[in-house]
């Protein structure tokens, strides 16, 4: 199952922050796969695209939503 962080977290041990995978990959979060989504980043292993870190972009949560509703209005 992939790691929960949120991205003050991520931010601070970016450069550090050592992963894993079943497949026997290990590395840095910053040589593994990552997508950006819009509440989300998710990093994945860049030997076999296993999920192994999920990133909450989300810092304010009342603002993203009310953005998320202005959004379904356009």
């Amino acid at each position: 199952m992939a790691q929960h962080m949120h991205i003050s977290e991520y931010k601070a041990q970016k450069a550090t922050l050592l992963l894993s995978c079943s497949c026997g990959w290990k590395g840095k979060a910053t040589e593994a796969n990552g997508e950006l989504h819009e509440a989300v980043m998710d990093i994945e292993c860049p030997k076999c695209d296993k999920m192994l870190l999920i990133v909450n972009l989300i810092v304010d949560p009342k603002k993203y939503f009310d953005w998320k509703a202005s959004k379904k209005l356009d």
